[in-house]
Formats: structure tokens, sequence, C-alpha cells
């Protein structure tokens, strides 16, 4: 019976999870608009009552969701530090832009639409709190990836610049990663130093 019900616990942690899993990749893809019990459900394969029974409501979900979708972008930011400090240590100032680039930047996501849901997210207290929670871990890994490459400035104005170069090119139907890119080589610039490897 102990064993039934531990399998049954996990059984519903893994339901939780995956109907969390599913609202956020909905918010990354169509906004928090798009997010229903209904379209939730659909996506993670499961009963309608099950978005129900596992949430107090679409605003817990939301959050939870939120939550994820920033963990998952510090932890992409955290991956490329992780990298640079085992030893890929970027040597020129192209290959810190780079590296900035990879951790500012998802490559899972269409980018349009990645900032498309950023601005749509306003509208959801839930997702922008809990957005506006996560990005201190962000702020700190893409900090770290600036240690290491060299580039002596603070995250939240990389993160800025990267962030408003890709809507300017969005909007003037530009390539996001090279406008990006040479706003970043203008910021650094002569504050670039080769990084000191030990």
């Amino acid at each position: 019976m102990v064993t039934s019900e531990v399998a049954r616990q996990a059984k519903g942690r893994e339901r939780r999870r995956a109907i969390v899993e599913a609202a956020a990749a909905i918010i990354r893809e169509e906004g928090p608009n798009a997010v229903t019990h209904r379209a939730v459900a659909a996506r993670a394969g499961c009963s309608l009552s099950a978005t129900t029974y596992y949430f107090s409501g679409l605003d817990e979900l939301l959050a939870e969701a939120g939550t994820l979708n920033i963990r998952r972008w510090a932890g992409r930011a955290e991956a490329v530090a992780d990298s640079i400090e085992a030893g890929d240590v970027p040597r020129t100032r192209d290959q810190a832009i780079e590296a900035i680039l990879r951790a500012c930047l998802p490559k899972d996501t269409p980018l349009p639409t990645h900032y498309q849901q950023l601005l749509a997210v306003g509208t959801s207290s839930p997702i922008t709190a809990a957005y506006r929670a996560g990005r201190r871990r962000l702020d700190q890994a893409v900090g770290r990836v600036l240690e290491h490459t060299g580039c002596a400035l603070p995250p939240e104005l990389v993160i800025a610049v990267v962030d408003g170069a890709a809507v300017t090119a969005i909007s003037e139907h530009r390539d996001v990663r090279e406008t990006a890119r040479a706003l970043l080589d203008e910021l650094i610039g002569e504050r670039w130093s080769p990084p000191v490897v030990g």
C-alpha cells in the first residue's frame, strides 16, 4: 500500500510538472492570453480537470509557468558562464560578444516570438511578478559571463542593450543578432580587455 501511494504521488508530481511546462511553452510561443485551462490540457495531454485540480486558479499556474521560463533563460546564461569557467574562455572581443549573445538570446524560440511574449506579459501580473523575481538570477549569470570575458559592464546595461537592439531589429526587419552584435561592439569598445587566463 505504501508503494502504491508513493507511485501515486510521483505520478501526480509528474502530471503537475507537465502542466506547468505546457503553460510555460504556450506563454513563450503565443503569449499569456493564450493560456487557458483547455489549451494547457491539450498541450500537456491531460484531462481538463487536472489543470484545475493541481492549481488554485489560472493565476497560480501562470506564476509557476513564468517562474519556469525565467529559470530557463537564467539557466542558458549559467551554461555559458559554466563553459567559460571550465576553460572555454573567449580570447578576442568578437568571441566575448558572441558569448554575451549566447547568454542573452534564446536559440530554441524564434526571436520575434520571444520579444512579443516579453511585451505581452506586461498584461499578466502573475507572470510579471515571476519574471521580476527571477531576474536577479539572470543578471548574476550574465554578470559571470561579463566578468570572464573582459567586459567591465553591469549586466543590467548589457541585457538592456541586447533587448533594445532586438526590438529595433525586429521592428525594422533587420537581423537581430547582427544588430545586437554591432551595438555591443560599440558599447564595449575600449572598455574591453583580454581576460587573464590562469
